[in-house]
């Protein structure tokens, strides 16, 4: 699925988001497949909290979907991205933000 971001708010709001490669790639890897923060933190060799802050970042920006299940030592949160592209519009003559399947 793709966004189609056109409206200035959610165009900054999208920006942030993409405003750390840290954020980025997080979204290339749950892109494939998705990932726990354990995955995450170990495939990015970062602390499980900063990729929890950046997660609650990307979920704030709503480009994931969190889910949980069932692991080894109890629940745990699993990260998946919500679209497989994002397109941003500076055109005056589109407004907000469209979902597509294409």
């Amino acid at each position: 699925m793709e966004l189609v971001v056109t409206d200035p708010e959610d165009i900054l709001r999208v920006s942030t988001a993409f405003s750390s490669m840290t954020r980025i790639n997080i979204l290339k890897l749950v892109a494939e497949k998705p990932k726990s923060i354990t995955e995450l933190s170990n495939e990015l060799m970062m602390s499980k909290g900063n990729i929890s802050s950046q997660v609650a970042e990307l979920q704030n920006a709503g480009l994931i979907e969190i889910s949980y299940e069932n692991g080894e030592k109890g629940i745990k949160k699993m990260i998946k991205s919500k679209y497989d592209k994002i397109i941003i519009v500076l055109s005056e003559s589109s407004s907000g933000l469209q979902e597509s399947n294409k």
